[in-house]
Formats: C-alpha cells, structure tokens, sequence
C-alpha cells in the first residue's frame, strides 16, 4: 500500500516535471508554428496553468484555469498579477501568488476559490530560467484536490467517531481486568500471565485509539497546547522511567545520558512533549533485537534543545526515509517485527515538534541502527 502511495506520487511529479520543461520551451522557442503547436497542447492541459514574468505580468493563462477561477484570459493576460485586478473570486491565490513571487518560495499552497464554484486549488509554482540561468518568471500550477479533501473529511469524520465509540469499552475492559488482577494471589501463574497479557494487549489497542483522536484533532485544530516553561530533562527523565519495566521486557538496555550541566528550561506543551519522547523511546525499543541498546541525550546547541535517541536497532530502509512522518505509514521490516500499530505516532510527532517551533530528523542506515533527534527553541 505504502509502496503504491510513492509509485504514484513519482508518476505525479515525473509528469509535473516533463510538463513544466515543455512549457519553459514555450518562452524561449521562436518557430511562430511550433508555439501555436504548443499552445494548443496546453488548453488540453487537466490542470490550470498560469505563466507570469518576473514583473508580476501574466503572461498566459490556459482555459482550465479561466474555468476554475470564473475569469476570461483577454481580461487577464498583460495586467500585474496583484491586489489590484479586478478579481473578485481569488483575493486568496492573487495574495499566494505574489508572495511566491517576491519571495521566491517554492513549496506548494492549497487555497479555497469560492465561486464560481467551490474548489481547493493546490498552487505549485515552478520558476522559469532563460539561457543564462537568470529567473524570469514563474508557472503556476493548479491542481483541483476538492474531492481529496472531501474524501479527508469523510475519513476524519469516521475515525473520530469510531475511535469515541471504542474508547468506552475498551476502558471498561481495561478496569475489568485490572479488578481480577488485584485476585492474583487466587489465581495460578498461567492465569496471572494471561491476564497482565490481557492488560497489555487493551492499554496498547488504547494508546491506537488515542492516536487515532490525536490525528482527528490535529486535522481539526482541535489539538490544544498550554506552552509554559518546562525543564526538558525532567521531561525526558520522567518519561524514561516509565519506560524502563518495558525496556527490560524487550530484553534492551535503556540509558538516559544526563546532561553535565544544567540546562536552561524551555516553553512547552509538557503532555505534548512527553508523548514525543514515549512515541520516540517506543519505538526505538520495539524495533531493536534483544541485547541492545538504546541511548538518550540532550546538549544545548545553537539556541536550541537538542535530544537524541539512538538505537541498534533495524534501522530504515533509503526508500521508505522519505515516509517515516507521513500517515498510515509502516515499514515493510517493521510490520513483521510488530504486526500491530496503524502507522500514526510519528505524524504526530512532528507535528507536536513543528507546533512547537522545532525540528525533527532522523538518521539511519538498515541493520545499523536509527538515531532520532528533535530540537526546541530556548526562550530568554
């Protein structure tokens, strides 16, 4: 599934990419017959497609794009793409499209276009070279993602009441057997083993359900942080105690590296960043084999926090790095450690860290090991 996700966004942009070196070849061919040529092949474009010069002057606008914006092209081509254009469906694309312009950024936007019809837009600008390497002006691509993120919503939708809707019994289930185990001594040692598996097996299908509402919020903006200053490594200590009962069950060794000195405490969401922290140690002690090791530390470094978590564990393969953060993504070597699991803890995790103004990355080589880092802003 993974796999087939990444064969068809290489497709996508393979294609995105031989379409932007056609239409570059517009401006810079002469043959009159060849531009109309050209032209032609560009009205038949799926997506809408907008050309514009360095001065902000649109210099070609193809009939998809005058469909999707409700606009005609006579009334557009040759006028400075601002504020000032007479276009009142796309007060949000005219504003995206000049600050990609004067700032030269280059990663993707979705915008909202409410008439003529209601449409999400992912605007993706590719600059335009001349000869000489010289920028001289921009394509902008519009892809309608309308029933993708309908389909989002739908699904966000679903997860958000089925994860509610399995909450309560699960918690239920969860204090059933937590009331048997305080029999234990009533029970043999089969018996005892079964239920502290029973546990075990309910608070993990919980801590999936409470990822499952962590992803439902964060989509939402519903995922609310109280930031206020913390100690990180009272943080990151409290976290590795409780982790340590589960380190010995995986038979790894789990080794908090104290910092030398003490460091100077940084504004967070506390509960936020403990879940970092577990999702982070979790994983680092589910994936690595029985004698191990695992190793955590923070050091201060250019105005930032910095902790490490570094494994001996089965690493990550070069084609699957480029997924670990996405959703519902699992490596093909981890799915046959850990069947269980959906794919959601680091989504979660960079977006906790993001939110947090920080940085999240990786390093890993396959049988190697893994080594996780994440940073936060120290405040004066």
């Amino acid at each position: 599934m993974n796999i087939l996700i990444f064969q068809n966004l290489y497709i996508f942009f393979s294609a995105l990419v031989i379409i932007c070196i056609f239409l570059i070849e517009i401006l810079t061919i002469r043959s009159k017959k060849k531009i109309e040529l050209q032209k032609t092949a560009i009205d038949y474009l799926f997506d809408g497609l907008i050309i514009i010069d360095r001065s902000r002057v649109v210099r070609e606008l193809n009939p998809k794009a005058e469909e999707m914006l409700g606009v005609q092209k006579k009334k557009i081509v040759g006028k400075i793409f601002s504020e000032k254009l007479k276009t009142p469906y796309f007060e949000s694309l005219i504003r995206i499209i000049s600050v990609m312009a004067e700032k030269g950024k280059r990663e993707w936007k979705d915008i909202i276009i409410e008439k003529p019809r209601r449409l999400v837009l992912r605007v993706t600008p590719i600059p335009i070279f001349n000869k000489k390497r010289k920028w001289t002006g921009y394509i902008f691509i519009l892809h309608d993602v309308t029933r993708e993120k309908e389909i989002d919503k739908v699904k966000s939708e679903f997860i958000t009441i089925a994860a509610h809707k399995l909450r309560t019994p699960l918690s239920e289930v969860k204090w059933g057997i937590g009331s048997l185990m305080t029999e234990k001594e009533k029970l043999s040692s089969d018996q005892r083993e079964l239920l502290e598996n029973c546990y075990q097996a309910n608070d993990r299908i919980i801590f999936e359900v409470d990822s499952l509402l962590n992803v439902s919020d964060l989509e939402k903006g519903l995922f609310k942080y109280k930031f206020i200053f913390e100690s990180l490594e009272d943080i990151v200590a409290e976290v590795v105690q409780n982790m340590s009962e589960f380190a010995k069950k995986q038979g790894v060794s789990l080794k908090y590296q104290e910092p030398p000195e003490t460091l100077p405490e940084v504004k967070v969401d506390k509960d936020k960043i403990s879940i970092v922290v577990y999702n982070l140690l979790d994983n680092a002690l589910r994936y690595t084999p029985k004698g191990g090791k695992v190793l955590i530390g923070i050091r201060e470094k250019d105005k930032f926090l910095v902790v490490s978590i570094k494994d001996t564990g089965i690493g990550i393969s070069p084609l699957e790095q480029k997924l670990v953060f996405t959703k519902f993504f699992r490596s093909e070597r981890a799915m046959k450690i850990h069947t269980e699991g959906l794919g959601l803890n680091l989504f979660v995790v960079k977006n906790i860290v993001e939110k947090h103004e920080g940085k999240i990355w990786f390093e890993s080589e396959e049988n190697q090991g893994t080594t996780s880092h994440f940073k936060l802003p120290i405040l004066k």
